[in-house]
């Protein structure tokens, strides 16, 4: 009996322990998302529509340990750069843009004919100095080239042509990047649009040799080079035509606009007036009609009506009276 009843005991406990596992892991405070000890990094690197370069840095941190003050404390900042910090739910965020507009940077070459070179060695955590943990992993890496009126021809190994935008080539690499990445092809359009840019050492930044070894991109449509403006020859200052002078005296237009105008004008105006007159004028009138009328009205009422005469009171006849006559004598 003993034995039974400890048994019992024992599954309920059981069951009881099991059920509590089970709320806690329902209702039992849990974080929100878990920390990832992870980053990814992504460079864009584009020739701007002036001829100048843009290199744009970002690194993406899921360990949240990245803070404003690494960001703008990076070595890849320069005194011109401008720096952009997200803190997200899920990850913190530094964004490194840098515009070279100096015709020299380490990244892009433009020669006089439009010839285009570049080549870039994809930065490291280690280069960034971003203060990240020893230990965090970079689970993604990206290069993108593109620019204005931009035809690529070739690419290191694992770039990638892009032709979604229909002026424009770009040539990316994702994750498969080595230790330099190039590319190589040409601007169309006018040579004076873009000036030369050199590739060479700027500050702390090396410019690492052209890759020689590259792969052949085939196009599957050519981009539309830009028409430059150009002046038309036959163009010249405007010359007023004989025929559109001014108009000569006692001319038929001199005589309607000096003459026919202003007196059509004047009559007009004098009509006016006199119509506002005969206006007023009548409106008097009718007044001074209404106000004669109403008064002889009332006085012809009065008069009209004879006086009332004021009746004679005949006394009785009295027989008593001797005196008495006859009023009729």
């Amino acid at each position: 009996m003993r034995a039974s009843i400890s048994r019992r005991s024992h599954v309920l406990l059981s069951i009881a322990a099991c059920a509590l596992m089970i709320s806690a892991s329902l209702f039992g405070a849990t974080p929100t998302h878990a920390v990832r000890n992870q980053a990814e990094i992504r460079e864009f690197f584009m020739i701007l529509s002036d001829g100048n370069v843009s290199h744009s840095i970002t690194v993406i941190d899921y360990s949240k340990t990245l803070t404003q003050d690494a960001c703008d404390a990076s070595p890849m900042v320069q005194q011109w750069s401008q720096t952009r910090f997200t803190d997200d739910s899920y990850l913190n965020q530094c964004e490194i843009t840098t515009d070279f507009k100096r015709a020299t940077n380490p990244y892009v070459g433009v020669d006089q004919d439009g010839k285009v070179t570049f080549a870039a060695a994809p930065l490291e955590l280690k280069d960034l100095a971003l203060g990240l943990p020893e230990d965090i992993s970079v689970i993604a890496r990206r290069v993108d080239f593109t620019g204005p009126y931009l035809t690529i021809t070739k690419g290191t190994k694992g770039s990638e042509l892009v032709e979604s935008d229909p002026t424009s080539d770009s040539v990316r690499w994702i994750n498969d990047l080595g230790s330099i990445v190039g590319a190589e092809g040409y601007i169309q359009g006018s040579s004076s649009y873009f000036h030369p840019i050199e590739r060479k050492d700027f500050n702390e930044l090396t410019a690492v040799p052209v890759p020689t070894e590259m792969t052949d991109f085939p196009h599957s449509r050519t981009i539309a080079a830009p028409t430059p403006y150009t002046p038309s020859a036959t163009a010249s200052s405007y010359t007023p035509s004989s025929t559109a002078s001014s108009p000569s005296p006692f001319s038929l237009e001199w005589l309607i606009n000096r003459v026919i105008n202003p007196v059509i004008g004047v009559g007009l105006g004098g009509f006016f007036v006199w119509c506002m007159w005969c206006l007023l004028k009548k409106g008097l009138e009718r007044n001074k009609t209404q106000a004669g009328t109403l008064a002889s009205s009332d006085y012809q009422a009065q008069s009209s009506t004879p006086p009332t005469p004021t009746p004679t009171v005949q006394e009785p006849h009295n027989p008593f009276d001797s005196e008495w006559r006859n009023p009729s004598a």
